[in-house]
């Protein structure tokens, strides 16, 4: 049995309220609260029960992730790894669609784990800007 294995069945046992509650503290829930306003905070609170739901569910269970079938532990592990610079990515990017999302729970498990992969790009490209506009 892997850790993320061990993780995944410590979570079960715990619980769906206390991993949203872990969620919650991950990503920093109270800056949201400061920070953003009721719909804004609304769409946070969404993204941390899907986040808790993926993270409950047993490591061999396959979901869907930019249309590809991957192993929930697979996710598990890059959702463990998200923090409020993540969430603000995706929060900005689903604010931007001007379409009609067909399936939103999997449209916002995919943005979350894209989210991890963007933002070393992001943080890459403001850098780049910021030396550009030093010239």
């Amino acid at each position: 049995m892997s850790i993320y294995d061990k993780k995944s069945s410590q979570r079960q046992v715990r619980g769906f309220i206390q991993t949203l509650q872990d969620i919650k503290e991950q990503i920093s829930y109270s800056y949201f609260q400061r920070n953003y306003g009721r719909d804004e905070l609304g769409q946070v609170t969404e993204f941390c029960k899907i986040m808790a739901d993926v993270l409950t569910l047993p490591p061999e269970t396959k979901i869907v992730i930019g249309k590809e079938q991957r192993y929930a532990s697979s996710v598990q592990e890059i959702y463990e790894a998200l923090d409020e610079r993540h969430i603000e990515i995706v929060l900005e990017n689903i604010n931007r669609v001007s379409y009609k999302i067909q399936n939103p729970k999997t449209y916002i498990r995919t943005a979350l784990y894209n989210s991890f992969f963007e933002i070393e790009n992001i943080s890459a490209n403001e850098t780049n800007v910021r030396m550009a506009e030093n010239d």
